[in-house]
């Protein structure tokens, strides 16, 4: 028993010494490691790489908050970190701030094997009552301190300086104090964009002085492909910075948003614009964020660092789902083309609802110009009609144009109510521009919404002049001009609403040979102005709007109408004298159409036409110079009345009248008291037919125009083998017409072998459907031929024939005797003799 207490108390005195050991050698064991470590304020008080950045700490005040340091990390920047960012004595002199040192402190110990890329640390300092943040980036050799975007980063030099209470990092580059979102936008090149447009929509402000705001900016253009040039130019204008306000707001969160906070998952949050939440869907992989989206969009570079906030870089513009406030119109579309003077001009003569946005379902095509392209017409009276004439009907896609197209404008001009002006397109199909009148078109059109369509142009338009300032920019059309002046006719052509002109040519003025040389003598003048105002047609015909088919259309001529046909081969003109409806030598064909006028359109025409109205005898015609000789000749044979000066068409005299000249060389002199002779001559030179269809311009007599009138394959009355006809003179003197193989016309009386064949000079119709045909010879009638004596020619080759016939038989009786002698001797002829 006595044992047993003994083995007892034995083993308890043994367990005390035990403990008692085992507590002193633990005691002893932790006042020796307290020796090891010091606090983080003693290793920087006591390293002298440190000496600078302790004396900042002491200038600051902040002695005491590193000494109560429990548990942090410290970025130590050495002195060298100091020369670095400069001259050490001016740094001390600028005095580095207070919470400057603080950002360099992260309240809890943060060791480089947990100084991940990316990884967000809060430090004791504050901006405007917002705590401050550092971001590690971390390389294959180096750990940098800093914001996370372009600018130099500090770089740790010597990691994990352990600490009792926690642990220093040396830096190479003091931590500054990150300045607000706005500068941080502007120093950052993924950013700038964001801040050029921030400060045109003037927000630069509210983000600076923002209590905390997360930024999502789009590398480069902030909107990208998602809106078209012309919407960012609307929104880059001063009309455009209330929309491009809106735009960057829906990219602004009011509040912070580091990616480390971002709730792992789907997630919404408010942006500063208000009207439609971010939706954020956030991946985490080993407790931080793999991938973050924006609005299904992915962040490629996230927590670029401010004092009041974050920047997020996205891959691609978040443009608000339901953007109404950004839906084209005609004005902002106008904005954004630079056509802001085209927009005042509108509204300030009370236009502008041509450029509001129509609900009603009008189509509408708008041709602007840029604000230094505009040239606004000379009359002020004209700029309503000017602006008007811009404004096209219908909605016409590139699609739906062609070349010559005239395109129907809102202005009426100088046209009646009902009708409006056009305007011509021209696309040669060249790779030129397409051209609404002179003015080109700059890029592609601008599609606003399903009604409206605007064309960008190189200059403004030019309303079409009135037709007498139009018509003589063609040189061709001289004559006509003139005859519109001479006749007074200018007048009413140019004050008329809603007329057509059909312009005859130069060459088809001289189609009409003797009666245009007789309507340009001042007595035709009001005979002229009847011709000339018979081309003025009441009513605007435009070839392409015109149906096919023959009507008849009043003139300015007083009480004459005028034929329009138009076929698959043309837009064709018919006045009074045509043989039938396809006689090409009297009707006209329009050769240049849709010429633009103020008051209508002008068209080119290869035939002059005459009305109905128009009476024009044979003495007429022949008292135009060049036919006087014959004219008084008919008339000393009282043969004026009948063939010269009625107006019966059923009644047609085509009169066959020699020029002066060929009356001068023809030597009629010994007729000249024989006035039986005369009287025959006369008559001879009367058809008591219409005017034969003779082509004007093959009494030009030449190859060319032969050649030419062969390829146009036009009707043609007179052929080669020649048409007879009666004349007044008797059965027996008849006259032949014939075509000539090397072009022109001959005349000629039929059956007389001995006068040579009269050439057709020119020749002019009457308004009885006959006459007058000028020739260069006086025909004679078979009778009187031995009377008016031979000419010099005709002598020359009667002499001639005459020797040739005495020669020839001379020849005859010589060889005939000399056969007769050969015979008469009977010789004959050997090999080899002569």
């Amino acid at each position: 028993m006595l044992q047993t207490k003994l083995i007892y108390s034995f083993l308890l005195l043994l367990t005390l010494i035990t403990a008692f050991f085992s507590g002193t050698c633990s005691a002893g064991l932790a006042i020796d490691k307290s020796k090891e470590k010091a606090s983080i304020w003693d290793i920087l008080t006591t390293d002298s790489k440190f000496s600078k950045f302790i004396a900042y700490i002491e200038q600051q005040n902040q002695t005491l908050a590193f000494k109560d340091i429990t548990a942090g990390t410290v970025f130590a920047p050495t002195n060298k970190a100091f020369e670095a960012n400069g001259d050490y004595e001016d740094i001390f002199k600028r005095r580095i701030s207070g919470e400057q040192i603080l950002n360099h402190v992260v309240p809890v110990a943060v060791f480089s094997n947990e100084l991940w890329d990316g990884r967000l640390l809060k430090t004791w300092a504050y901006v405007e009552q917002i705590p401050q943040v550092v971001k590690i980036t971390k390389t294959k050799s180096r750990i940098f301190v800093g914001n996370g975007g372009d600018q130099e980063q500090s770089g740790v030099s010597q990691a994990d300086i352990e600490a009792a209470n926690g642990v220093i990092h040396a830096i190479d580059k003091l931590i500054p104090l990150q300045p607000f979102i706005d500068k941080v936008l502007r120093s950052n090149k993924d950013t700038q964009d964001f801040y050029n447009m921030s400060q045109a929509a003037e927000l630069n402000k509210s983000l600076k002085y923002s209590e905390g705001a997360t930024v999502f900016v789009v590398q480069g253009d902030q909107f990208g492909d998602e809106l078209s040039s012309v919407e960012k130019r609307y929104l880059h204008q001063p009309d455009g910075k209330k929309d491009l306000s809106r735009l960057l707001r829906h990219q602004i969160a009011t509040k912070i948003y580091y990616s480390d906070r971002l709730p792992e998952g789907s997630t919404t949050i408010k942006t500063a614009e208000g009207s439609e939440d971010l939706e954020i869907y956030v991946e985490n992989k080993k407790g931080a964020p793999s991938s973050i989206q924006v609005n299904g969009v992915r962040v490629i570079k996230s927590d670029i660092l401010a004092a009041n906030g974050v920047i997020h870089v996205l891959e691609k513009p978040i443009l608000p789902k339901h953007k109404d406030f950004l839906a084209p119109s005609a004005r902002k579309s106008l904005i954004g083309l630079n056509c802001t003077r085209f927009i005042e001009l509108f509204d300030d003569n009370d236009l502008g609802a041509y450029l509001n946005d129509n609900g009603e379902g009008e189509t509408t095509t708008i041709l602007a110009p840029s604000n230094d392209d505009i040239s606004l017409p000379a009359s002020k009276k004209d700029i309503k009609a000017w602006l008007k004439y811009h404004i096209v009907h219908g909605r016409w896609n590139l699609k739906e144009l062609h070349d010559g197209q005239l395109l129907e404008t809102e202005t009426h001009q100088d046209l009646g109510d009902s009708s409006y002006q056009r305007i011509k397109l021209h696309q040669d199909g060249s790779g030129r521009p397409l051209q609404f009148g002179r003015s080109s078109v700059i890029g592609d059109p601008v599609h606003v919404g399903e009604n409206l369509i605007i064309y960008h142009i190189t200059e403004s338009l030019v309303l079409p002049r009135d037709p007498l300032s139009r018509l003589p920019i063609s040189l061709d059309l001289s004559t006509f001009v003139a005859a519109l002046y001479a006749t007074g006719q200018d007048s009413p052509v140019a004050s008329t609403h809603d007329i057509t002109l059909f312009a005859p040519t130069n060459d088809a003025f001289s189609r009409l040979g003797l009666l245009a040389r007789y309507l340009l003598q001042p007595e035709a003048k009001d005979k002229l102005a009847q011709v000339a105002g018979y081309h003025a047609v009441r009513g605007v015909f435009y070839t392409s709007e015109m149906k096919d088919g023959e009507h008849r259309e009043p003139t300015l001529a007083s009480g004459a109408e005028i034929n329009l046909n138009k076929t698959s081969n043309g837009l064709f003109v018919r006045g009074s004298g045509a043989a039938d409806g396809s006689d090409r030598t009297v009707i006209g064909q329009v050769i240049k159409s849709d010429m633009l006028t103020s008051n209508g359109v002008i068209h080119t025409i290869d035939r002059v036409q005459i009305p109905s109205t128009l009476k024009v005898s044979n003495k007429n015609l022949l008292s135009a110079e060049g036919t006087n000789s014959f004219l008084r000749l008919l008339e000393r044979f009282d043969l004026a009345k009948d063939v010269l000066e009625h107006l019966d068409p059923s009644k047609p005299y085509t009169v066959l009248a020699p020029s002066d000249r060929a009356f001068g060389k023809d030597g009629l002199s010994a007729l000249h008291n024989d006035r039986e002779s005369l009287l025959r001559v006369a008559k001879l030179h009367i058809l008591p037919v219409a005017l034969p269809l003779l082509d004007p311009d093959e009494a030009s007599n030449t190859y060319d125009t032969y050649f030419k009138r062969q390829q146009e394959n036009q009707h043609q009355d007179i052929g080669y083998t020649g048409i007879d006809f009666p004349t007044l003179l008797d059965d027996n003197n008849i006259v032949t017409i014939s075509r000539k193989v090397i072009g022109g016309y001959s005349v000629k009386v039929k059956g007389s072998i001995a006068q040579e064949s009269a050439n057709v000079i020119n020749y002019g119709r009457s308004t009885t459907g006959g006459g007058v045909i000028e020739i260069d010879r006086v025909l004679v009638p078979k009778r009187e031929y031995s009377r008016r004596g031979m000419a010099w020619w005709e002598i020359v080759l009667l002499v001639a024939g005459s020797i040739a016939a005495v020669a020839f038989i001379a020849v005859g009786i010589y060889l005939g005797w000399k056969w007769y002698q050969a015979h008469r001797d009977g010789r004959i002829q050997l090999q080899g003799q002569e």
